[in-house]
């Protein structure tokens, strides 16, 4: 069986027939990146092309992480065959996925996959190898639970006020977190009533808890910084800050509070008596601790964003070295990335040189594969030459051609025109020079 295969489909809206990719086969040990896919619902999802309207599409699957020795076979209930039937499928399932590992990683558990019949008892199985607690799952369940509950009231605030008495503790950062990753699931899928129920959910709950409520005091406080213009005036604000405004601020504006800041605030402190000289050394030691909290994580990062650098570098094998370590890659790994380059380059370091940009492409290529693919289309026709190359691909991807990428063409040239320079400018005529090709070949 093919690792993955295209399937006909009808949409169960409209009725519009299309054909959409299905992977058979997830093996995080060749494609980390498809683990974190797969958990957020990213993984064997179709989209009507004509209503938009779509979702998961329960079909059989393995999965296989060679770290954790963790084989599973999913075979979901709505694949209603024989036993033996069944079986044969989870053979060739097993099958298609060794054939593709070299001999010495095939081991005894391959033998003996795990098999489930339930998304999410597969899910957990999958959490339990990254060391997350069966406590852990049961907690995040519940408050999975709590947003759909409260789902139904989203259009009903004084229902959904009713409904979260009492509630409160539970409504934190985690459950937050939680139904932020329901509403980009919903997202994902083209779920678009349940992406206006969670929006509007989310949109209230913040109103409603003391969570949502004390980081929109935070933002508020973080967003009237933009009015601030001397070092005397951010004194002046942060001095009037609650607590919990003050953390935000600080980490918003940390290149401000510097050794200036620190006088400043000395100064106001011992020229105070009683209590607000207690509160202003309390802030002082606050700030302080804040301050070299943030400054300690920003070096373990560049610390372990160089120590990433340097095993892809000695990897035999950079461009599979940075895909086992996608999950690591961040902003501070491109910024450690990028003044690595300029370095090498600075001092002609060729070979050290050439070897990082092997990784910046790669790097690049994970992310564009993670992009949709109308923007995959738009980066392919910005790249290729005007107007034969870009000519014969749009003939090549006429089927691809929807009224949404022609109106991504023209929001996107419209955005590369309000950068007001000299690249945004020739961005933005490429694209519509593309565009006036695809209205007529189209």
């Amino acid at each position: 069986m093919a690792e993955t295969q295209t399937l006909p489909i009808q949409c169960p809206n409209c009725g519009t027939q299309y054909q959409a990719p299905v992977r058979s086969i997830i093996d995080v040990g060749q494609s980390p990146e498809l683990r974190q896919a797969f958990l957020a619902g990213q993984v064997n999802v179709a989209v009507c092309p004509k209503c938009h309207q779509g979702g998961l599409l329960e079909v059989p699957l393995v999965y296989h992480d060679p770290g954790a020795e963790f084989l599973a076979v999913y075979f979901p209930p709505q694949v209603n065959i024989p036993e033996v039937e069944k079986q044969r499928m989870i053979g060739e399932l097993t099958q298609g996925l060794m054939r593709n590992l070299p001999p010495e990683q095939r081991k005894g558990y391959f033998f003996n996959p795990r098999q489930y019949i339930n998304r999410q008892s597969l899910i957990d199985g999958i959490l339990g190898t990254m060391g997350i607690s069966q406590e852990e799952l049961d907690r995040q369940r519940k408050k999975a639970r709590l947003v759909e509950q409260l789902m139904v009231m989203a259009d009903d605030p004084k229902g959904l006020q009713m409904m979260i008495k009492g509630q409160d503790a539970l409504l934190d950062y985690e459950f937050f977190m939680i139904l932020s990753d329901m509403l980009e699931r919903s997202r994902s899928v083209g779920d678009e009533k349940g992406l206006k129920q969670l929006t509007s959910l989310r949109e209230k709950l913040m109103g409603m808890t003391t969570w949502g409520k004390r980081v929109a005091k935070q933002e508020a406080a973080v967003a009237s910084l933009k009015e601030v213009t001397t070092p005397a005036q951010f004194l002046d604000r942060i001095m009037a800050a609650e607590p919990d405004e003050v953390d935000a601020m600080a980490v918003a504006a940390r290149p401000l509070l510097d050794y200036t800041f620190f006088q400043g605030l000395t100064a106001r402190m011992e020229a105070s008596q009683g209590a607000e000289r207690d509160r202003l050394t309390k802030l002082r030691d606050q700030l302080l601790e804040i301050t070299q909290k943030l400054d300690e994580a920003a070096r373990s990062t560049v610390r372990e964003a160089t120590d990433l650098l340097k095993a892809l570098l000695q990897s035999p094998n950079p461009r599979s070295a940075v895909r086992e370590s996608a999950d690591e890659i961040d902003d501070a790994f491109l910024s450690v990335l990028s003044m690595n380059m300029q370095e090498a380059e600075r001092q002609g370091a060729q070979a050290a040189l050439q070897r990082m940009k092997v990784i910046y492409e790669e790097i690049m290529d994970l992310i564009e594969e993670g992009l949709p693919p109308e923007v995959q289309l738009l980066n392919d026709l910005l790249r290729a030459p005007y107007p034969d190359g870009t000519r014969e691909l749009l003939m090549e991807r006429q089927a691809d051609m929807t009224p949404e990428v022609i109106a991504l063409m023209d929001q996107l040239a419209e955005d590369m025109a309000q950068r007001q320079d000299a690249e945004g400018a020739q961005t933005a005529k490429r694209l519509r020079d593309i565009k006036a090709q695809a209205v007529l070949l189209v």
